[in-house]
């Protein structure tokens, strides 16, 4: 079989399935992006939230990733944070190692931030099989650690265990403590960033976004059932001040510092390798909407927005609060609104253009997989206090359209 693409630009198409599930997995690493918010999602429902809504979780972004996957299998073109979230495990070794003595500050973070955002600049995604292995990894190495060391809790706590500190009603509590779930599943729509990159995108973009889902879901459900049986202290573990409840939970089951800061660093490279694929996958948009003469000047924009809104860090918490957060927000949005205009236009827009060469389709599932989408992403966006900042990119938008946006001339497709 030929390949079907040729890439574009200076772009080689020389991407496997493989390889875009490892970016897609690295970039958010899931079951260690859930590992860093123990803290936050045991208020809000507890271990019924953190197991049973993240399976809720997995199958409805399967959904989305369907919904995308099928357009992408039609039309393979390729029309962050990570960097924050590795220095906190590399701050919580440090505060782990030093006994305390060392204390993490803004701008400690900031330039820590600076050093592994240049470093996914200049390396890219040359090793993006290699990042999914070293995550994988880390999952075997914790669970071994927790089922060998520290006491455990009993099959109800971890299964039927229901706790609500939000003041809201159970059933608002249970939806509050699926948005760390959310948050730690974005990230699969890279592949359809770089589709230009991809030998067969039409059959190999719908299977690599649907299987990064998969290795998600079971390296993560793997990971927070040991935790869950693990976490037996839980004042201490989110009393800690490391920041890092993971890193506690190492450290009181293996009653090791050198231990702790072992696994921390390890999940904090994890990270690195994750700002790897985000700065690659980020890049290749800006290249693909502003059709650039060399993929290095996407790079480069890209970096230097990292670093400006990196900033934000040594301003008010609640604003760096808001950028992370937005992050889940936004890309979510993202993918449900091109599956609401295709729910609103109806699927004969897709099916007209099946055929042979284009292999991916749900069939009668389609429906049922956008409608799941878009009231998925809908539901989770209104629980989020973030949604308000969509009136305000609005207006920037609507103002950006009136003054330059109307006047742009999209890519001439060659599919």
């Amino acid at each position: 079989m030929e390949p079907t693409s040729t890439g574009s630009g200076n772009l080689k198409p020389r991407l496997s399935t493989l390889t875009m599930v490892g970016m897609s997995f690295a970039i958010l690493n899931t079951w260690i992006a859930r590992a860093g918010s123990l803290g936050l999602v045991m208020p809000s429902g507890s271990s019924v939230a953190f197991a049973y809504g993240f399976i809720f979780c997995v199958l409805c972004n399967l959904c989305i990733g369907a919904s995308l996957g099928e357009m992408a299998s039609i039309w393979p073109t390729a029309v962050t944070t990570e960097a924050f979230f590795s220095v906190q495990f590399f701050s919580a070794a440090g505060v782990v190692g030093s006994g305390g003595r060392y204390v993490p500050e803004a701008w400690k973070t900031y330039l820590i931030m600076v050093a592994i955002s240049t470093y996914g600049m200049l390396v890219n995604a040359l090793l993006m099989n290699m990042v999914m292995y070293w995550s994988i990894t880390g999952v075997i190495v914790i669970s071994i650690i927790i089922l060998a060391m520290g006491d455990k809790n009993d099959a109800d706590f971890v299964f039927t265990n229901f706790v609500n500190e939000t003041g809201y009603t159970d059933g608002v509590a249970w939806i509050l403590g699926l948005l760390q779930s959310v948050l730690s599943l974005i990230g699969y729509d890279a592949v359809i960033h770089m589709t230009d990159e991809m030998p067969w995108p039409r059959s190999d973009a719908p299977k690599a976004i649907l299987l990064s889902i998969v290795v998600k879901g079971v390296t993560d459900g793997t990971a927070f059932i040991l935790m869950l049986f693990s976490l037996t202290v839980q004042e201490m573990v989110f009393g800690m001040e490391t920041g890092m409840a993971i890193t506690e939970l190492m450290y009181q089951a293996t009653k090791s510092r050198a231990a702790a800061v072992v696994v921390t660093v390890m999940l904090g490279v994890c990270f690195i390798n994750g700002t790897m694929g985000s700065m690659t996958s980020a890049s290749r948009l800006v290249y693909a909407m502003a059709r650039l003469d060399d993929p290095f000047e996407a790079i480069t924009f890209t970096q230097i927005f990292d670093l400006c809104f990196g900033l934000l860090y040594l301003g008010p918490t609640i604003a760096f609060g808001v950028y992370t957060t937005s992050c889940t927000i936004f890309l979510n949005l993202s993918c449900a609104m091109r599956i609401a205009i295709l729910l609103l236009r109806g699927r004969a827009v897709l099916t007209a253009h099946h055929s042979p060469a284009k292999p991916f389709t749900l069939g009668r599932w389609g429906y049922l997989c956008s409608i799941v989408s878009v009231v998925f992403v809908g539901v989770t966006t209104a629980m989020n206090y973030v949604s308000a900042m969509i009136g305000i990119f609005l207006v920037l938008l609507t103002t950006y359209w009136f003054v330059y946006g109307r006047r742009f001339e999209g890519p001439v497709s060659f599919l």
